[in-house]
């Protein structure tokens, strides 16, 4: 868990809820954790390496915004984004623009079915055609 992570930074609507979620985090492993409420568009700090939206904004919606602000997407900054549908939110769309390496809810959650398959039955699941049948699904 937290593999290579030295510092996180959890932003929530909900400052209490960060903060729990901090405190299992540090108990974790022993990493600096800072907390702070969502109010407007959070800039991603300049030296940060990765943002996951955990939210569920955006879910079924194409048009719904995190309220990121786009003038803090730069290269090189990973934006994963957990919602699978659509896989091209409007996050990834910004982050794509701001010319960062971005990764979709889909991906993660073939992912999660491949290892679900495989725990479950033995098989080896093939994630294109997990994927192929997702994007049919979810079109």
């Amino acid at each position: 868990m937290l593999a290579g992570v030295s510092r996180l930074s959890i932003v929530n609507r909900s400052a209490d809820r960060a903060e729990e979620f901090a405190r299992i985090v540090r108990a974790a492993k022993p990493i600096d954790v800072s907390v702070a409420g969502w109010t407007g568009d959070v800039a991603v700090p300049h030296d940060a390496a990765v943002l996951v939206n955990c939210t569920s904004i955006g879910l079924g919606d194409a048009q719904a915004r995190v309220p990121v602000a786009a003038a803090s997407l730069r290269p090189g900054l990973v934006v994963a984004d957990v919602i699978p549908n659509p896989p091209r939110t409007q996050l990834l769309a910004a982050a794509e623009a701001a010319g960062c390496t971005t990764l979709d809810g889909l991906g993660m959650l073939v992912g999660q079915g491949i290892l679900g398959i495989k725990y479950w039955s033995g098989i080896d699941a093939d994630a294109g055609v997990m994927r192929a049948a997702l994007q049919e699904a979810f079109a």
